[in-house]
């Protein structure tokens, strides 16, 4: 019989995730939801969490479709930070920013309502996020900027950027 080859771990016998980001600066908050009586209550934010002492200048929802892709698309100022509220989204980041120390770097991470987690994604980094399953997925972005209308701090990409060595489809 072929061995095969072994899974690595992905979570500690506390069911933490081991998958820690490996672009400077994105950070992770995993969430546990509480079961209630009548459902379950998730946190999206708490001040107290002090999770990267940027203000909230505005949040917004997104509605995906099953299968849906958003992306490539970075900011030049603005930090993002991404919570899927229903459904499921694999998250996709791309370190564009030359003067990091993890410039070129890759991460992916699977969020959704089974495991919810609020990542930060920092100005430079690109990304995209792609509904998984067959229903909608929300997701919400608690951005430390308010949208500017006049001017848009949204850099974009085709999906199949040569620039990026991460296929989405």
């Amino acid at each position: 019989m072929n061995p095969g080859i072994v899974d690595p771990p992905t979570v500690d016998s506390e069911w933490s995730m081991l998958q820690e980001p490996t672009i400077n600066g994105v950070r992770v908050k995993d969430i546990r939801p509480v079961v209630t009586g009548d459902g379950c209550l998730t946190e999206v934010w708490r001040k107290d969490w002090d999770f990267d002492g940027l203000e909230i200048g505005q949040v917004f929802q997104r509605l995906l479709d099953p299968g849906a892709i958003n992306g490539w698309h970075a900011h030049i100022v603005t930090t993002d930070r991404l919570f899927c509220a229903h459904g499921r989204v694999r998250v996709s980041l791309y370190d564009g920013r030359r003067s990091s120390p993890t410039f070129g770097a890759v991460w992916q991470r699977i969020i959704g309502a089974e495991r919810p987690a609020l990542i930060l994604v920092p100005p430079g980094v690109w990304h995209a996020v792609t509904a998984l399953g067959q229903r909608p997925s929300l997701l919400l972005n608690l951005v430390d900027q308010g949208y500017d209308y006049a001017a848009p701090d949204h850099r974009r990409l085709p999906l199949d950027t040569p620039h990026i060595p991460l296929r989405l489809r």
